[in-house]
């Protein structure tokens, strides 16, 4: 079959669709996947060869801030021609399975097409980020709407990471239109050898470790002071903060402000294929996210992948993260307060012996799914039977 995956939200996106399409290939399919990128526009990649590249929205604003001013009509009216356009180029590829990561109009994309190809709703990040007063909440609630009518009109089926982000969309009988796919690792995670004989952290400074972009909606400044806390009774620990910085320096200068230096680093970021080994280098990995509905429903790759490779975490107490993280075995769970978090930190620091055996459990625990497993239960659970389907009825 032909199957081509669109994602929207990124030009650096989680790896699920290019390794899930690398396993699809290995099957006999032909996989195109669809990734903006810096400008923009739509660059459609097949075994590493781009294929077609569509101009992005902003190429259309350019051209209509001419005649017009920018508003929230201008930018819908130049997502509306990116859309037509990726219309067309489908058109040009027939293919069996569309999956689409939405974004702004993608309900435009299976209009009037439903009966040529299949269309699959993809949410792994379902965009409500807004804040928590009337306005956050009206947008959130639009984003909410937004992917329910998509699932229940507009798309053949619904995918979902898990099944709290399925409830929140499409409610209690979200089975009716949805099935889970929990998101895949990187073999390195599973397959990862710890050495023997590793001593328990009995003494010496405990190292942290956080990786992921540092960027300001990913509210840092949170956990940063939970640290600052931790610094005023104890000095025995490092926390090491591993990724692109995309907030301009902002939270360099706030360690700095703050006389964090001596504990908390911020690092480079290192190659995936390197990022298994770097994190089994420290003692505990840090899986905080901010408190926004985005980050609540559907577990990150990150807490996934210390799972996989047995990392002691710290994890924020959230729906998605429970059915993961089991406390006081693979790890400890936080509210999403600087105080405890603090207490978090300190449980670590001052219980040797509960790190020491939360670090031999979480080897022993440790469980995940490559991005081939996933591949094929979209392959199993939805691609063939609602081919058959279709095939069936007409």
């Amino acid at each position: 079959m032909i199957i081509v995956m669109l994602q929207f939200y990124s030009a650096t996106p989680a790896p699920d669709m290019h390794e899930m399409a690398t396993a699809l290939r290995g099957w006999g399919h032909r996989v195109l996947v669809a990734t903006p990128d810096r400008q923009g526009d739509l660059c459609f990649d097949e075994a590493g060869l781009e294929t077609a590249r569509i101009p992005g929205p902003q190429r259309t604003l350019a051209r209509i801030a001419r005649f017009i001013p920018i508003s929230g009509l201008a930018r819908r009216l130049a997502q509306f021609v990116f859309m037509i356009r990726i219309r067309a180029h489908l058109d040009t590829l027939r293919p069996d399975i569309v999956q689409v990561n939405p974004t702004m109009l993608s309900f435009l994309l299976p209009i009037y097409r439903r009966n040529q190809y299949v269309y699959l709703l993809d949410v792994r990040q379902a965009g409500e980020v807004a804040g928590n007063n009337f306005l956050g909440r009206f947008k959130n609630w639009r984003t909410v709407l937004k992917h329910r009518l998509n699932a229940h009109f507009f798309y053949h089926h619904a995918c979902f990471a898990s099944e709290a982000a399925a409830e929140r969309i499409l409610g209690p009988l979200w089975p009716r239109w949805a099935t889970i796919h929990r998101v895949g690792q990187d073999p390195s995670f599973l397959s990862y050898q710890w050495p023997e004989g590793r001593p328990p952290m009995k003494t010496g400074p405990v190292r942290f470790v956080y990786i992921g972009t540092i960027s300001r909606v990913r509210q840092l400044e949170l956990l940063l002071a939970a640290i600052r806390q931790v610094t005023a009774s104890r000095q025995d620990f490092s926390v090491d903060f591993i990724g692109p910085d995309t907030a301009s320096g902002h939270y360099q200068r706030l360690i700095d402000d703050w006389g964090l230096e001596s504990i908390v680093r911020f690092l480079q970021p290192v190659p995936y294929a390197r990022v298994a080994e770097t994190v089994a280098a420290y003692d505990v990995a840090i899986a905080y996210v901010p408190p926004v509905p985005d980050w609540q429903y559907q577990p990150t790759l990150k807490v996934l992948e210390y799972r996989a490779l047995g990392i002691p975490i710290l994890a924020s107490d959230n729906a998605a993260n429970r059915p993961i993280i089991q406390v006081g075995v693979n790890g400890l769970m936080v509210d999403h307060t600087q105080g405890s978090i603090a207490e978090g930190l300190i449980r670590f620091l001052a219980d040797r012996d509960l790190l020491a055996r939360i670090s031999d459990q979480a080897r022993r625990y440790r469980q995940g799914r490559t991005w081939a497993d996933s591949a094929k239960e979209y392959l199993d659970l939805v691609y063939t039977p609602i081919l058959q389907e279709i095939e069936r009825l007409t």
